[in-house]
């Protein structure tokens, strides 16, 4: 075999740090998004500026429509619509997955476990006779165990999705809005 591209230092440092700068810039890119707001308050020209832009840009969109505050409540009720809609269905189908998980939990401790008979000691290893490997009872447990992390982490990866994208939807919407009508 050849050579390791990275050394496992430099990969034990590097992937942690990847996590970290991606988890950094979804962060930035909720700060951006949730710049966008989703009131139904009417507002005036930007107070305390003197900026003459500032009053004309306002006085440009209320023109063009970009700040009728009717489509801004529109915007904001189908968002909690939307929202409310996909919770309930996040809520039933995550029903039916745990089920699904508690009875694919049981298989896997079942049929791992019963290997050699759900034994506590160890075995000589099939790859290498002079090693000894982990008893099938441990070995049953820790996959099950890596089973149910894993799928828990899948739907709470799937709750978090939904609700971003349910989220960031009227947001978006509003601002695509705002940037097709000056175009």
């Amino acid at each position: 075999m050849g050579a390791a591209i990275l050394t496992d230092l430099l990969t034990e440092i590097l992937i942690p740090v990847a996590a970290v700068v991606g988890i950094g810039f979804a962060l930035v890119q909720w700060g951006l998004v949730s710049r966008v707001k989703l009131s139904p308050e009417k507002q005036g020209p930007p107070a305390g500026s003197n900026n003459k832009n500032d009053y004309s840009d306002y006085l440009i969109e209320e023109e063009e429509g970009l700040n009728d505050h009717n489509i801004v409540v529109k915007c904001a009720d189908i968002q909690r619509a939307i929202s409310e809609g996909a919770t309930s269905f996040l809520f039933t189908e995550y029903q039916y997955v745990g089920i699904f998980m508690v009875a694919f939990a049981i298989l896997v401790f079942l049929f791992l476990g019963s290997v050699e008979g759900f034994s506590t000691k160890s075995q000589p290893c099939t790859y290498s006779k002079d090693k000894y490997c982990k008893p099938a009872l441990a070995n049953a447990i820790f996959s099950t165990v890596s089973f149910l992390l894993g799928a828990i982490t899948s739907l709470v990866s799937g709750f978090l999705g939904m609700k971003i994208a349910t989220y960031a939807n009227a947001r978006t919407t509003l601002e695509t809005r705002k940037d097709s009508a000056i175009q």
